[in-house]
């Protein structure tokens, strides 16, 4: 009798805690919407293809850590309808896991190498999870891919243009275009104590137990898992960022499919964390020069240089979807760009020195229509109360280098620099610790060439050769 009171109170105890378990990380399943969209997964027989997975409205493409079983032509458990409408008029429900999400970039994203990324090494998927001291249930790889800017008018000249551009280098150098925007994401799923998927909440219950039981011990055990891949990132030329809560978007997101097998050792899937990004142009070896110029966090350019390339970086960054601000005390200058670029007031504001607010009615910045704010007021541009945010550049045009805006370029998350004389290219020297051969180079640089400088100290110069359409009503470059 005793042994059958204490077996119950402890069945009553579990329940009750199990009742207590809060995520304090938002449910990716939640987000998913209707599009289908193609995705890879390991399996035993080799990488195959799935048409199932409901991402909203982009390219996506994860790898899995292991493999799915799914039924031919059934609807995926977690597919964006089912979940509606197991959501819509329930009670709220008891978490049966707990998932985080790292988002993998290069080591400089802001201006990318030239040589091409090292693909993710695939053993660090199967070494998480094979870890008994994670416990974890799923561990994938997703990667969203826009190839192309969002919401452009049907007429616009500037992105056709840039298309035409991006893929007239990638022909010519056998690669892929550059998409507008590349995002990995490494997500970790884990199980907690009442899961349907019993042999996997079993398997997470000594690793949460270990860390102090309950949602903490979860969401420890996520942590740690977060600083292991981190790890084995950093030695793989990578950088990891944990997203927050805040940072999960419901038409990014994605869902995480019940695994039940781990990977074959001998599947080998080649995803690489390139990042997307406004092509500018090529380097003296003909590789494509990106600029990494929208991210999570905002982000500061200066550029010494002409208003030629500043317009150019204009139409380019509108090209691959961003809202452009243009403050300057010049409009009649930008007018050619206002008329010929069949970019409307939705995407394009020119605004006089003072007020760079943007049109009313514009959305916050996002990674498909993130912000770029181009500030072109002379040597000293006046101090202004600019946008700032996540997905938001700011761009500071200098006609010619001024010692008392040299703080401009201190500060700067990246640098452009064009021909100028010897003595304002030896104060660029001190200001960014310039190498002797690179200061002495800019004194001599053609007109359509470039310095840029990254805050990580990654230099390349590029050649902007602009596109037919952009010759024709902007002209040559010229400094």
């Amino acid at each position: 009798m005793g042994l059958v009171l204490a077996g119950q109170v402890a069945a009553v105890a579990g329940l009750a805690a199990a009742w207590r378990l809060r995520t304090r990380r938002k449910q990716l399943e939640a987000a998913v919407a209707d599009t289908p969209a193609a995705a890879l997964r390991f399996s035993r027989a080799g990488v195959v293809g799935r048409k199932d997975l409901r991402v909203a409205g982009q390219n996506d493409q994860y790898v899995a850590g292991q493999e799915d079983r799914h039924v031919a032509g059934q609807e995926d458990r977690y597919s964006g309808k089912d979940r509606k409408k197991e959501l819509k008029g329930s009670k709220p429900s008891i978490p049966d896991h707990v998932s985080a999400v790292l988002e993998i970039e290069p080591v400089d994203p802001v201006l990318p190498s030239a040589d091409p990324p090292t693909p993710i090494p695939s053993h660090i998927l199967s070494g998480l999870r094979d870890d008994p001291l994670l416990g974890l249930a799923d561990v994938r790889l997703i990667q969203h891919v826009q190839p192309i800017g969002a919401g452009l008018p049907e007429r616009s000249q500037a992105g056709a243009s840039y298309q035409s551009l991006n893929q007239d280098v990638a022909h010519r150098l056998g690669t892929d275009p550059i998409p507008a925007t590349r995002l990995t994401w490494l997500a970790f799923r884990l199980e907690l104590p009442g899961s349907r998927r019993h042999a996997l909440a079993a398997r997470a219950a000594g690793p949460i137990l270990a860390r102090g039981g309950g949602i903490t011990g979860a969401n420890r055990t996520l942590d740690k898992a977060a600083r292991t891949a981190s790890a084995k990132l950093a030695l793989a030329g990578y950088r990891a960022i944990t997203l927050a809560e805040d940072d999960y978007r419901p038409d990014f997101a994605s869902d995480l499919a019940e695994a039940h097998s781990s990977p074959n050792a001998d599947d080998r899937a080649k995803v690489a964390a390139a990042p997307g990004g406004v092509l500018m142009g090529v380097d003296p070896a003909h590789r494509p020069v990106t600029l990494g110029l929208f991210h999570r966090t905002p982000l500061s350019t200066a550029v010494i240089g002409s208003l030629h390339l500043a317009q150019i970086l204009a139409l380019r960054c509108a090209a691959i979807g961003a809202r452009v601000i243009i403050e300057t005390a010049r409009q009649d200058e930008w007018d050619t760009v206002l008329l010929y670029s069949g970019l409307d007031m939705a995407r394009l504001a020119v605004q006089p020195v003072g007020r760079p607010v943007g049109n009313p009615g514009w959305p916050a910045p996002s990674m498909a229509t993130p912000l770029l704010v181009l500030r072109d007021c002379g040597a000293r541009p006046p101090y202004a109360e600019v946008p700032r945010g996540p997905w938001t550049s700011i761009v500071t045009l200098l006609p010619y280098f001024d010692p008392r805006t040299a703080g401009y370029l201190r500060d700067a998350d990246l640098v452009g620099l064009q021909r100028m004389p010897r003595e304002e290219a030896a104060m660029a020297r001190h200001v960014l610790s310039l190498p002797d051969k690179d200061t002495a180079a800019l004194a001599d640089l053609p007109d359509a060439m470039v310095l840029w400088r990254s805050r990580k100290r990654t230099m390349r110069y590029c050649e902007f050769t602009p596109t037919k359409w952009e010759e024709t009503f902007l002209g040559e470059p010229a400094r």
